[in-house]
């Protein structure tokens, strides 16, 4: 991701719609997403089977939904999750949406930057997102970000999440077969 420009919240919202825009605005600096692979997209797939079947009408998981964070970010996690006392700030025909998803997704493409990832995670948890997941599709690893601290899940280890128990047995069911 290349940082490109900066602007206000309002300025980023103001830009002309596109369909399937790949813009994020992360503190100002209006930031390029990169296009997600096939293994992205099957792997964003499985995240979200698995949550719409876990939450089972307790709340909504979507994909690629824009939210503002602050006056300065506006992030489109891969997968989000609203749960049902939130469901008056969910529109579904207008973005961004003013509040903080209580789960965001991040599946890290080949191409993000560490840093750019990080200050994402930082972002979400400072903003009101009680977790943040990512997932490592290289090293088949991944995260789980929480305000008061952070777990590594490697190959083999069970998926712990305080706010959704369960949803996912391992990290290693997200990778099967890929």
């Amino acid at each position: 991701m290349a940082t490109t420009a900066t602007m206000s919240g309002l300025q980023f919202d103001a830009l002309p719609y596109e369909e399937g825009r790949r813009w994020e605005l992360l503190e100002g600096d209006c930031i390029k997403v990169s296009s997600p692979t096939p293994r992205h997209q099957e792997i964003v797939f499985r995240v979200l089977l698995s949550l719409r079947q876990y939450l089972a009408g307790n709340g909504t998981a979507l994909a690629a939904v824009e939210f503002a964070l602050s006056e300065l970010i506006r992030l489109r996690p891969d997968v989000c999750v609203s749960l049902a006392d939130r469901a008056d700030l969910l529109d579904l025909d207008r973005v961004p949406i003013p509040a903080a998803p209580y789960l965001a997704v991040e599946v890290i493409s080949p191409t993000e930057r560490a840093s750019e990832s990080q200050d994402k995670v930082r972002a979400y948890l400072r903003n009101g997102t009680r977790e943040v997941w990512q997932i490592f599709p290289r090293s088949r690893t991944g995260s789980v970000h929480t305000p008061t601290g952070s777990i590594v899940l490697e190959q083999g280890s069970a998926m712990t999440s305080a706010l959704l128990p369960g949803c996912i047995e391992s990290i290693d069911q997200l990778f099967a077969s890929l």
